[in-house]
């Protein structure tokens, strides 16, 4: 599906310039520049939904708590069972804040669980993964 839309966006922008420079593929140049616009607009879209579904975002966040709580189940593996200073907990905020990700309460299903293990409580700090990982995780 992506690559249709990469395909089409294409052929519309080439069409819209096209028509830009008097080869008629469109009625006026408002269609033209129409055309170039929701061309470009569907291969920018077309790639985004790309780089969304790949090891990114969300994916990498998951992949990232999961690294942080086998690291800090190793570094205590005397406080697997019984953890009264919460030693693992820390470490594995220590480790996701490292990573670049903030500890947030925000989502439902963090509410619900309020784990460090949960990678629904954290959001990246840099403003357009974090952006796109509130887009990813709406749909959880």
């Amino acid at each position: 599906m992506i690559l249709v839309l990469v395909f089409v966006g294409v052929a519309l922008a080439i069409g819209g310039v096209l028509s830009l420079l008097d080869a008629q593929f469109s009625a006026s140049k408002v269609t033209a520049v129409m055309a170039i616009v929701g061309g470009l607009t569907m291969v920018v879209g077309a790639e985004a939904g790309l780089i969304g579904s790949s090891s990114s975002f969300f994916k990498a966040q998951q992949i990232r708590t999961s690294a942080c709580e086998l690291d800090g189940e190793s570094a205590y593996p005397e406080s697997r069972r019984l953890d009264p200073n919460h030693l693992i907990r820390k470490y594995i905020l220590g480790c996701m804040a490292r990573a670049g990700y903030a500890w947030t309460s925000d989502h439902e299903h963090c509410k619900e669980a309020p784990l460090a293990t949960n990678p629904l409580c954290y959001l990246p700090t840099s403003l357009f993964d974090r952006a796109v990982t509130r887009v990813q995780v709406a749909f959880e």
